[in-house]
């Protein structure tokens, strides 16, 4: 029997083929990632590569000049204006390069759209019953397993519950742009499967349905109702409302270089399949009242992984902090599992005309358990309590080529030793010109008051949430003669308060630059260069005191990035040499080389991808490190991180055995040169190296 089907698959793999597979993630998209990688934001690029993921299935239509475009995190409402403002003067779209000659389309947006799009005509929202949703819906299933060759002390020594596979599925129900299902399951690298404390399995389990559009239908191009359900949510979700200091979870990009500096707030979206903490999970509904009122309201409860106090005589009804890994593996971070109950409800306003949004939005969050961290020198404005309110109000104002916004918010809480209430605000304002369809000017200030509390928010800014930050940013992206490419930002930012592993007031800057150009010349063939460098105040190790005040020194780092593309026919080659460089007024000065070379291979005549690399690398400290995007599968992304010294090397295979059934296999092994053992703790390897393995299944119909 298993012979025979050995043979199947051999002949399935040997079969003629006419078809072409499409090729990974584009460049534009490495770089993007590679950027929120640096920002140590793994869990919003596995969003976002989801995301790329949907929409690279089911492309959304540029003609659709209802809200088609309001997913795309890199596309601003001035962006989505002139899109609608030239459909309607023009007529539609027959070509992704028209976006060119549309103001404010610039090239890396256009290059991070273009796999996501299309210029079909758009869709007319018209009545359907549930019958004809089922009936023209397609149904997604991917399965996956990756794993270590070497075993690591965890699972040598038995500190891990489970063995050290990663195995995760995921199903999707889509029925065009108005009904979504999504089911999914995973199981981390060691974590238990079906037995000990995993007695159900999978350790999480994600799923979302999604209706948009209930009760909307259109003739033509005239809606004839005014009230419909836009949106409604059931199951696991994300709320993203203004500039994120009131009520944003899920993936929010901080300054990324290239892109709008405003937030493009979504509303309502579906978790993504294997994030593990930050989502609501409840129900939203999204009620369009006539054409200028909008109306969320939503509902939560979610049991949140916590740490518990280490006091013996500590009560149950107290936990320490939030723990967001997502691991449960060893027997202390299995005691973390499920230990708040976290209740959230609210609602948000919107009113909107073609050039005005204002929202209004208020959440309250009651804990069922009290947070109560542990005293540090740092953590003094701390969130303590188990209750917050947060309110605030949001705009954007378009006229011509200036788009402004902005939101301001305030939260209320308790503290669990204090009888009285305590108020804090937060801010943050901006502003976006165009010049003309080449060149763009952006600005943004905050202010994050360092006792502003939100469990659920996420603001532009250094920090990972609003609160002790008073910064101002300046952005410009624009088209040079001779076909380059020129993307620049600034961020200056003051920390008024102590910070973990910054004992005082501290101040800091970053600056970013890429230039991309494309020699017509030489077909096929682009260069682009990135600079970061970045400023900021730290400990001086060890931390020490002088009449009573702790010791900072200012810490400087730059990163060089130069990639070299090279694509001709089912050919595409790509060269990048970094270099890093970090050193601090008292630290001494870390360095870190990089060389790749990514070869990928998509030939004409059979389904196949053949993606590779060779990595050279020299980094002599964590603060010289460096990352880079590889050639993947979806929802197995991990961005490499480069240390030490060796070199790395991976092969992914891609076949599709028919039209909606593929399958794949990566391959990789790190060696370092000037280390015998591989990682460190738990995950430690008694090796100079570590191979790891990926497999991939994907079924459509």
């Amino acid at each position: 029997m298993n012979r025979k089907i050995a043979i199947m698959v051999l002949l399935a793999l040997l079969w003629p083929w006419n078809g072409m597979t499409q090729e990974l993630l584009p460049h534009a998209w490495q770089n993007y990632i590679e950027i929120l990688s640096d920002e140590g934001d793994d869990e919003s690029v596995e969003e976002l590569l989801e995301l790329f993921d949907l929409y690279h299935e089911h492309p959304a239509s540029l003609n659709d000049t209802s809200d088609a475009l309001s997913s795309f995190p890199f596309v601003s409402d001035l962006q989505r204006d002139r899109l609608k403002a030239y459909i309607t003067q023009y007529g539609w779209l027959f070509s992704i390069e028209e976006l060119y000659i549309i103001n404010g389309f610039d090239s890396m947006t256009v290059e991070l759209l273009r796999p996501l799009v299309k210029t079909e005509p758009a869709e007319l929202h018209k009545s359907m019953s549930l019958k004809e949703l089922l009936a023209r819906g397609r149904s997604n299933l991917v399965l996956g397993a990756s794993g270590t060759i070497e075993q690591a002390r965890g699972y040598r020594d038995t500190i891990y519950e489970g063995d050290n596979l990663r195995l995760m599925w995921r199903y999707q129900f889509k029925s065009g742009d108005r009904l979504q299902l999504q089911l999914s399951g995973e199981k981390d690298p060691g974590e238990a499967f079906f037995r000990g404390s995993q007695t159900k399995g999978f350790d999480f389990y994600g799923y979302n349905l999604v209706l948009n559009d209930i009760g909307r239908w259109q003739d033509g191009k005239t809606q004839e109702n005014n009230i419909f359900v836009k949106r409604v949510a059931v199951g696991q979700y994300h709320l993203q409302f203004g500039q994120g200091l009131t009520l944003w979870s899920g993936f929010g990009p901080r300054m990324t270089i290239g892109t709008a500096i405003s937030r493009q707030a979504q509303g309502i979206r579906a978790n993504g399949a294997f994030t593990e903490y930050g989502y609501l999970q409840g129900i939203a509904s999204a009620v369009a009242l006539g054409q200028h009122w909008v109306v969320t309201l939503f509902g939560s409860y979610v049991n949140r992984d916590a740490t518990l106090p280490r006091k013996a005589d500590s009560t149950n009804d107290t936990v320490q902090s939030l723990y967001n890994s997502g691991y449960h593996r060893t027997d202390t971070e299995i005691n973390k599992r499920n230990q708040l109950g976290e209740y959230l409800y609210g609602g948000h306003i919107e009113y909107r005309n073609p050039n005005l949004r204002i929202g209004i939005t208020g959440v309250a969050t009651q804990l069922d358990k009290t947070i109560l961290p542990a005293t540090y020198v740092y953590n003094d404005n701390a969130f303590r309590g188990n209750h917050n309110l947060n309110a605030g109000v949001d705009f954007s104002y378009r006229h011509r080529r200036i788009l402004l916004f902005g939101e301001v918010a305030v939260c209320s809480n308790r503290a669990f030793d204090s009888a009285s209430l305590q108020t804090s605000p937060a801010a943050v304002a901006g502003m976006e010109y165009y010049f003309n369809n080449s060149h763009r000017l952006s600005g943004l200030l905050r202010y994050f008051s360092p006792t502003y509390h939100n469990l659920h928010a996420n603001a532009f800014g250094q920090n990972s949430t609003p609160q002790n930050e008073i910064g101002a940013a300046l952005g410009y992206q624009g088209r040079l003669p001779w076909g380059t490419s020129l993307a620049a930002t600034a961020d200056l930012f003051r920390f008024p308060h102590m910070k973990y592993l910054v004992y005082a007031p501290s101040h800091g800057q970053e600056y970013n630059l890429m230039l991309s150009h494309s020699f017509h010349r030489l077909k096929g063939f682009a260069v682009n260069l990135r600079y970061r460098y970045k400023e900021r105040g730290r400990n001086i190790t060890p931390s020490t005191m002088v009449d009573g005040h702790y010791l900072l020194e200012q810490t400087y780092r730059h990163q060089v990035l130069l990639d070299l593309e090279y694509k001709t026919g089912p050919w595409r080659l790509i060269s990048r040499v970094g270099y890093a460089h970090y050193h601090g007024n008292v630290t001494e000065a870390d360095r870190g080389l990089l060389f790749y070379q990514d070869v990928q291979y998509n030939p004409q005549t059979i389904p196949l991808t053949v993606a590779a690399r060779l990595a050279l690398f020299d980094v002599n400290d964590y603060e010289a490190r460096m990352y880079a995007a590889e050639s993947n599968f979806i929802y197995q992304y991990t961005s490499t991180l480069y240390q030490n010294e060796g070199c790395r090397f991976y092969l992914l295979l891609r076949y599709d055995i028919t039209p909606n059934w593929n399958i794949g296999f990566k391959y990789g092994i790190t060696a370092y040169t000037d280390k015998d053992t591989f990682g460190s703790s738990y995950e430690q390897i008694n090796a100079n190296h570590r191979q790891q393995w990926r497999i991939q299944m994907r079924l459509k119909w």
